[in-house]
C-alpha cells in the first residue's frame, strides 16, 4: 500500500508542477457505484437453479462498489496521456479489509489503462495499456485492456471509410531476471486489422484478429477471430447485427493438430422509438459443442468467456454476477459448472423502455432461451455433459426495472428479474429439480 500511495503522490506532484507551469491541462472524469443484490437461490457465485434431493438452496444477498477515475493530461494539441485508475473494482462489502493492490485476491487498487494518444502526421496512434474490449455493438464486448499499439492511418481513410491496426503483447516469456530457462520466442502476441464504414445511416465494420501463442514448449497455438457488424438507422427505426467466428488450432512440433476452434455467435436486433417509448426485439446465438471426443471445440461461450461483461440486456441470463453467460463478476457459467457455456444458446427477447419524465425511465423485458446442444457426447456412447433425452429449455425470463435521476449526475436504479427455469437444469433424466429463481437489485451511481 505504501508503494501505491508513493506512486499516486509522485504523479500528483508532477501533474501539479506541470499544470502550475501551464504546460499541461489535467481533467478527471469517473464513476462511483454502489450495488445491492438479493438472489432467491444463490450459490455464492451466482444463482443456483438446481435443488437436488435433500438440498435447501439458501438465498444470497450482498453489496459491492466500484470507484473509477479517468485522468486525462493534455500535453498539447497533438499529445494526451489517458488513464483509468480503479480504487475499488466490484469490491464486495465484508469480504476484505483495507483495499490493496492485488485485484486477483480481493484487492482493488490498480491502473486499468494507461496510454499516450498521439495525433501524428500519418494518423492517430495509441501506445501503452490500451482498451481491448469494444467492437461493434455491445454484444461480446468486455472491459478488457492489453499492452500494445493502436494505429488509425490517415492514408487509409477516405470519406466514410477508415482503418485500424493493432499489435499487442499478451505474455512476455524472456528470461529477464536470469531465474528461468525460457527462450525469446515463448511469447503470446496479438495482431489485428479492422475496416470501418460510417455515415448518417450506416455504421459497420469487419475485423480480423490473430493470436500467436508460443508459450508451450512443444506446440504452437494460432487463434483467429473474424467478425462483422452493422447498425442501420432509418426514420425512427434501427436494425443491428454482429456476427463473430472463432477459428484456429493448436499444433504440436511434430505437426499433429491437437485442438481446433470452430465456434460462432450472432446478434440480430430490430427496434424503434415512438415519442417516449422505445421497443426492440433481439435474437442471440452462441454455438454449442456436441462432441468432446473430437478435436473441434465449438462452444463459443466457453472459448470467449460468455457474452462479454458489457452485454447485459437480461438481469439473470446475462446479468452481472448471476453466473450465467456474463463473465463480469463471476466467471461465465458458474450456474451449472460449465454446462451452459458448453451447450451454447438460442435466445429471443423483447424489450420496452419508457421515458416517463425527464428523471424517471422504466424498463420491461421478456426472453426465452434454450441450449444449442443440450448434451455433449464423449464419443463412446456416454456423455461429458447432460444425459440421454435431456431437455434443451433454459426457461423464460421476466424483467422489470426503473431508473430515477436524483441529480443530473446521480442515478438510482431498481431491477427485478424472474427466471422460470426450464428442464435443462434438471440434474438427471428422472429428476424434477430445476428451481425457478428471482433477483432483486438496486444501485446508486454517481458520475463526474
Amino acid at each position: 500500500m505504501k508503494k501505491i500511495l508513493s506512486a499516486v503522490a509522485a504523479l500528483g506532484f508532477v501533474a501539479g508542477v506541470a499544470t502550475t507551469a501551464a504546460a499541461l491541462d489535467l481533467s478527471v472524469s469517473g464513476t462511483y457505484s454502489v450495488t445491492g443484490n438479493y438472489l432467491s437461490s444463490g450459490s455464492g457465485r451466482g444463482v443456483d437453479v438446481t435443488e437436488q434431493t435433500g438440498e435447501d438452496n439458501k438465498a444470497d444477498s450482498y453489496w459491492m462498489h466500484t470507484f473509477a477515475m479517468k485522468p486525462t493530461m493534455t500535453v498539447n494539441d497533438k499529445i494526451k496521456m489517458i488513464s483509468e485508475i480503479r480504487l475499488a473494482d466490484n469490491a464486495v462489502w465484508g469480504s476484505t479489509g483495507d483495499l490493496s493492490a492485488d485485484p486477483v485476491n480481493g484487492g482493488d487498487v490498480y491502473v486499468h489503462r494507461l496510454y499516450m494518444d498521439y495525433m501524428s502526421p500519418v494518423g492517430k496512434i495509441n501506445i501503452g495499456r490500451v482498451s481491448s474490449g469494444p467492437w461493434g455493438t455491445p454484444f461480446l464486448d468486455g472491459d478488457g485492456r492489453a499492452n500494445g499499439i493502436k494505429f488509425w492511418p490517415s492514408a487509409l481513410a477516405s470519406g466514410p471509410w477508415s482503418t485500424y491496426f493493432y499489435v499487442g503483447k499478451n505474455t512476455e516469456s524472456d528470461d529477464q531476471d536470469g531465474t528461468t530457462n525460457t527462450v525469446s520466442s515463448s511469447d503470446s502476441d496479438t495482431y489485428e486489422g479492422r475496416v470501418y464504414y460510417k455515415d448518417d445511416a450506416l455504421n459497420g465494420g469487419i475485423r480480423y484478429a490473430m493470436n500467436n501463442d508460443n508459450r508451450e514448449a512443444e506446440s504452437n497455438t494460432k487463434n483467429v477471430t473474424m467478425g462483422l457488424y452493422g447498425v442501420y438507422k432509418w426514420s425512427n427505426y434501427f436494425f443491428a447485427t454482429e456476427i463473430v467466428h472463432l477459428d484456429g488450432d493448436t499444433e504440436s512440433d511434430a505437426g499433429v493438430t491437437t485442438t481446433e476452434r470452430d465456434a460462432d455467435a450472432a446478434l440480430l436486433e430490430i427496434g424503434g422509438k415512438f415519442d417516449n417509448l422505445s421497443v426492440a426485439a433481439a435474437y442471440v446465438y452462441l454455438s454449442g459443442d456436441s462432441n468432446s471426443a473430437d478435436t473441434d471445440n465449438e462452444a463459443f461461450a466457453a472459448l470467449n468467456g460468455g457474452t462479454g461483461s458489457e452485454f447485459a440486456p437480461l438481469y439473470i441470463l446475462t446479468g452481472r454476477g448471476m453466473g450465467c453467460l456474463n463473465p463480469d463478476i463471476n466467471t461465465a457459467d458458474t450456474i451449472t459448472g460449465g454446462e451452459v457455456a458448453t451447450a451454447g444458446a438460442h435466445a429471443v427477447a423483447l424489450f420496452a423502455d419508457y421515458q416517463a419524465s425527464d428523471r424517471l425511465a422504466l424498463h420491461a423485458g421478456l426472453a426465452w432461451a434454450q441450449a444449442d446442444e443440450e448434451v455433449q457426447g464423449d464419443g463412446a456412447g456416454g456423455y461429458t455433459i447432460g444425459y440421454a433425452n435431456r431437455d434443451s429449455d433454459y426457461g423464460i425470463e421476466y424483467d422489470l426495472g426503473a431508473a430515477y435521476k436524483l441529480l443530473d449526475n446521480l442515478t438510482y436504479e431498481a431491477h427485478f428479474g424472474y427466471l422460470d427455469s426450464g428442464d435443462f437444469f434438471n440434474s438427471t433424466a428422472t429428476a424434477n429439480d430445476a428451481k425457478s429463481v428471482y433477483v432483486l437489485s438496486h444501485s446508486l451511481t454517481m458520475t463526474f
